[in-house]
């Protein structure tokens, strides 16, 4: 799997939690959308991950935060949480291109 792969399923996955509820709504009526499998992937890795990782992606992934709202709520810079959000991003590409 690579970087922009795990880039692309995350804006996914991002835009999934910013609209969670309408999706649960819709799934009692529709069925569930190929998006929950993915959330459902990407939760199983990240609890393999390292804390600061895992912090990471609630923030910025299941809270919907900027990179800069992040920051400002672990005090931490932005270069420091684009840091970890590009070694979140490694860590998925390594974890989920070994499935």
């Amino acid at each position: 799997m690579t970087i922009e792969e795990v880039k692309a399923d995350l804006r996914e996955i991002q835009y999934y939690y910013a609209h969670a509820k309408e999706f649960e709504g819709a799934t009692k009526i529709i069925g569930k959308n190929s998006i929950e499998e993915k959330t459902e992937k990407y939760n199983a890795a990240i609890r393999k991950a390292p804390s600061r990782l895992y912090y990471i992606y609630l923030s910025l992934y299941i809270h919907f935060n900027t990179q800069t709202v992040a920051a400002l709520d672990m005090d931490y810079s932005v270069g420091h949480v684009k840091r970890l959000n590009r070694e979140l991003c490694e860590f998925f590409a390594r974890e989920l291109g070994n499935e």
